[in-house]
């Protein structure tokens, strides 16, 4: 196995390791079908292209070998990539629009700016998970004692001790 192969395999590995973690999210309803839809058609989609004529060109004009394995190898760990990419992108948004940001922004932020940034800015700026308020309905913040909106407790104990103790007026 040459050096190159080892690299390539490598890699190919990682971006599996990543597309593995990030579609365990989809069980959580968080990735969209299209997100899932794209991942899957980008890895046939790279190896049918490097297993072309044009392909198999591409990598020897830029120094690679141009062999049928080293051209499928390419494919596998550009499409695993490029899997891994979109899920991350699908993964932005579906978390975005679950936590009410603007998503669509997210993720245009996270494929535009480059060297993995705007995902990593996605993650410092997100906000709290909402979970509806038991009494009115609306969002409130998770862990939240009583609702911004009603006012209502929302049936942590720290909440019904502050309540019963504002009722007796201590």
């Amino acid at each position: 196995m040459t050096q190159q192969s080892a690299v390539l395999l490598i890699t190919f590995l990682a971006g599996l390791v990543v597309a593995a973690i990030l579609l365990g999210t989809a069980r959580r309803n968080v990735l969209s079908r299209s997100a899932m839809v794209i991942a899957a058609l980008a890895i046939p989609s790279w190896v049918i292209y490097f297993a072309s004529n044009q392909g198999r060109s591409f990598l020897a004009a830029k120094g690679f070998l141009s062999t049928m394995p080293d051209a499928l190898w390419f494919g596998l760990t550009f499409g695993v990539f490029t899997a891994a990419f979109f899920l991350a992108l699908g993964y932005v948004y579906g978390d975005a629009r679950r936590r009410q940001m603007p998503a669509w922004a997210w993720v245009i932020a996270a494929s535009l700016i480059p060297n993995l940034i705007g995902f990593i800015l996605y993650f410092l700026f997100r906000g709290p998970l909402l979970c509806p308020c038991s009494s009115c309905g609306k969002p409130i913040r998770g862990g939240e004692a009583f609702c911004s909106h009603c006012g209502s407790s929302q049936g942590s104990s720290i909440g019904r001790i502050t309540a019963d103790s504002a009722q007796k007026g201590v």
